[in-house]
């Protein structure tokens, strides 16, 4: 088992959006495009502890509906 660590540690200086004001996080799912050593493009997933896997699939299988639907509009025309 590896040590935990924080996402600072971990994503380098990379920045996101805040949350909205009044909100505390209490999970996360992260995936995060790296280089691996040997400068190669990878990606690697990573969870917070307290991250049940059944939150994780859920929080998944949303994110990637609306993703989906977004795409999908981009290349809908409106007229049709």
């Amino acid at each position: 088992m590896t040590d935990k660590t924080t996402p600072d540690n971990v994503l380098g200086g990379l920045e996101f959006d805040p949350l909205p004001a009044g909100w505390t996080p209490i999970g996360a799912v992260m995936m995060v495009k790296c280089l691996d050593e040997e400068g190669r493009p990878t990606w690697s997933f990573r969870t917070s502890e307290d991250m049940s896997d059944e939150e994780v699939l859920g929080a998944l299988v949303v994110r990637t509906e609306l993703q989906r639907q977004s795409l999908l509009e981009d290349y809908t025309d409106p007229d049709d």
